[in-house]
């Protein structure tokens, strides 16, 4: 009983410590979840006006024999969604941009397009019962006047597209695509454990908003550098004699009045908390 609510203290006082971070204005390394697109390569490319005068006619001959287009059989679509917070389990398709964090990069093997260059844009996604993207609608289209951009779906229907012109005759047809070939996602799990802890508490000993000098700044990162070497190295009760001596020196700083008693007790928090997980 006394060893679950020693942990549970420790949990919660850990929660505490990143929630004061945030609100400090420091980010921490561990935030962010990473989603991956690859597609698979494209099949079919434009070849020039239709035969019936109106729009792109479609071949299977990719660059360079083909000189309607500039995509290369080894091009396919490729992307990266990044969020503050993974993506809950069991999500029925909807609209992400809203989330925290979100920002959104697809690539076609010929140019690069991100949420910021977005003229017109979806970024739909559904979710299994892991939190895995199992459905998705994504486009990035940059506008007027060549209507370019990159997509992918495999909601209504199973789609990758690469667009640098569209489209003929009002303006040379530049494209690829495959159809009925979904590519797959994959998430970065964010960093965790003692290790990522340090990484964060040393962004915020950087960070502006703590007041500090650039000598402290520098002196207690350097601890806290030596502190995160110890712990990847797997010497623990070396990394928890670095964090006292930079608590130590926290400490020192409150008492002399060159830190404030607030950030001092943030720190000196913070690294109780990393110490309690060694």
């Amino acid at each position: 009983m006394n060893a679950h609510f020693t942990k549970s203290s420790r949990f919660l006082t850990l929660v505490t410590v990143v929630y004061t971070l945030v609100t400090l204005g420091a980010t921490p390394a561990a935030a962010q979840t990473t989603y991956q697109y690859e597609g698979n390569p494209f099949v079919v490319f434009s070849c020039g006006l239709s035969s019936s005068g109106t729009g792109t006619a479609n071949c299977p001959t990719p660059a360079p024999a083909n000189p309607n287009t500039s995509y290369l059989a080894t091009d396919r679509v490729t992307g990266t969604l990044v969020l503050d917070a993974p993506l809950p389990a069991n999500m029925p398709l909807q609209d992400v941009r809203t989330f925290a964090g979100f920002a959104l990069t697809l690539n076609d093997g010929q140019q690069t397009v991100t949420d910021q260059d977005a003229v017109g844009m979806a970024a739909e996604f559904a979710t299994g019962p892991s939190g895995e993207i199992t459905s998705w609608r994504v486009i990035i289209n940059t506008g007027f006047p060549l209507n370019g951009g990159v997509a992918t779906q495999n909601a209504a229907f199973m789609s990758d597209s690469g667009t640098l012109a569209c489209c003929d005759p009002t303006v040379p047809g530049d494209l690829a695509r495959v159809s009925n070939a979904p590519g797959t996602w994959t998430v970065s799990t964010p960093p965790s454990g003692p290790a990522a802890a340090v990484a964060d508490l040393i962004l915020v000993v950087g960070a502006p908003s703590t007041g500090l000098t650039t000598g402290q700044v520098s002196s207690l990162t350097d601890k806290l550098n030596n502190a995160l070497a110890s712990i990847e190295a797997g010497l623990n009760k070396q990394a928890t004699n670095q964090l006292e001596a930079f608590i130590n020196s926290v400490q020192s700083s409150a008492k002399t009045g060159k830190m404030s008693a607030a950030t001092a007790q943030l720190l000196i928090d913070a690294a109780n908390a990393i110490i309690a997980q060694l």
